[in-house]
């Protein structure tokens, strides 16, 4: 192939790809002209997709800034022991080394025991004739359920790794064999489970009377999985105790089963769904709707929306840091001021009738329940500490699918409630359950 041949083959191919920037920059046009007319859709796609935007931020660089103090391990309070470590010989040029120590320096080293062994202890239990009972007695067997054939420590270590930290049963099973040599089925988990269910039951509803009698409580709601069906998981906080309810509905009756119609002057912090507003009306909840959630429906709007959502969105930040601002020491005065800030929202013309909606249902419909947490510092102002509690199951959720009977979907209620209850008062949760087991609270 001459010169001219090759110059005329390479004036084709600039010639091609000029064409294919034309078609892909009209492509583009034609895109940004959609964007433009459905903006609402283009949303609802990438987020569909999972489609996230390019980050305009550059990252912060690893590790800690040049010339920062460092930090270490802190000596641990307690030392079990104290070992001294002498040499004979220079571990270098094997010379003798003979003299006084010159300097001592200490290490701690904190280590534990890679596997343990199982202990198996076998109770002869002693009968004797009671003549005033008129029967056999015996003693109880220590740190045993009734007819349980494993001990306690045992089957809360069962329960802690199963609901606590969230393993499959089959992990459990190679947990117990790899580490202690035990060979345990995924049957006995399951019974298991279900002895505990019975162990903790009163303490359950001890947790229960305790929500339903405190003052300011907060709850909130998502889907769960029995069987393949669809059920709901309900939260319930209060007082530093968290209250999982599973069940096949998702209105106003379950909490009203467990907090029943006397709720006047006692407060829920929750997100503006219709169950909650339902269960105020008739049981005398005073509502406190959560400000995260007002927050991210505007932004919502301010995604969909253009000019008209980004103001909305603008001055709803502006009047929730107003409100929070006050440190819930804020007067009436301050709250009715606040509530006229809600109401110029619905002053201004809007040309979308989404955008429209959403200001007067707030003002109209929820402006009574929106700065409640104000005057009060007993209240928060979002129902973040419900959703946090909620992930919990969530993940379970994703990695269990859900349970496999109603049985077990409350097993896994009752059990969880008592993890979590432990958690949320930061205490130790196995001893935590031993405590409750063994030294039950008076109820």
């Amino acid at each position: 192939m001459n010169n001219d041949d090759k110059t005329k083959e390479l004036k084709e191919k600039i010639k091609e790809l000029e064409q294919e920037v034309e078609r892909l920059k009209k492509v583009e046009k034609e895109f940004e002209e959609f964007k433009a007319k459905y903006s609402k859709t283009v949303a609802n796609l990438k987020e569909a997709m999972n489609i996230k935007p390019n980050s305009k931020k550059k990252p912060k660089p690893l590790g800690a800034p040049k010339g920062h103090k460092g930090y270490a391990r802190r000596i641990p309070e307690r030392i079990d022991y104290i070992k001294s470590l002498k040499l004979s010989k220079c571990p270098h040029c094997n010379t003798r080394l003979s003299g006084k120590t010159q300097e001592i320096r200490s290490r701690h080293v904190t280590n534990i025991k890679l596997t343990s062994k199982v202990k198996t202890t076998q109770y002869d239990i002693h009968r004797k004739y009671c003549p005033k009972c008129k029967k056999l007695v015996e003693p109880e067997v220590p740190n045993v359920l009734p007819n349980a054939r494993f001990g306690l420590n045992l089957m809360l270590l069962v329960m802690y790794l199963r609901l606590g930290l969230r393993l499959p049963g089959n992990k459990v099973c190679d947990y117990f064999m790899m580490m202690y040599n035990l060979k345990i089925s995924e049957g006995a988990i399951v019974g298991i489970l279900k002895q505990l269910v019975i162990a903790f039951g009163d303490y359950y509803f001890h947790l229960e009377k305790l929500v339903k009698l405190a003052r300011v409580k907060y709850s909130d709601t998502t889907s769960w999985r029995v069987d393949g069906k669809n059920y709901f998981v309900w939260v319930f906080i209060a007082v530093g105790v968290v209250l999982y309810k599973i069940r096949k509905r998702n209105n106003h009756k379950v909490a009203l089963s467990i907090f029943g119609k006397k709720q006047k002057n006692t407060v829920l912090v929750v997100d503006r769904f219709s169950a909650f507003k339902t269960l105020a009306e008739k049981s005398g909840f005073l509502l406190q709707f959560c400000w995260s959630h007002i927050l991210k429906n505007s932004k919502e709007l301010d995604r969909d929306f253009g000019a008209e959502g980004k103001y909305v969105k603008r001055k709803l930040k502006e009047i929730y840091d107003l409100a929070k601002g006050l440190n819930h020491k804020g007067s009436l005065e301050q709250v009715e001021q606040l509530k006229g800030e809600i109401f110029q929202l619905t002053a201004r013309h809007y040309k979308h009738s989404t955008v429209r909606k959403f200001v007067d249902n707030l003002y109209y419909r929820d402006v009574e329940n929106l700065f409640r947490f104000v005057t009060d510092p007993d209240i928060d102002s979002t129902n973040n500490i419900s959703e946090r509690e909620l992930r919990e199951l969530v993940i379970i959720r994703k990695i269990s699918r859900g349970s496999r009977s109603p049985r077990g979907a409350n097993a896994t209620a009752i059990l969880m409630s008592i993890i979590q209850t432990l958690r949320l008062q930061k205490k130790n949760v196995l001893n935590g359950l031993f405590n409750i087991i063994n030294n039950p609270p008076e109820y």
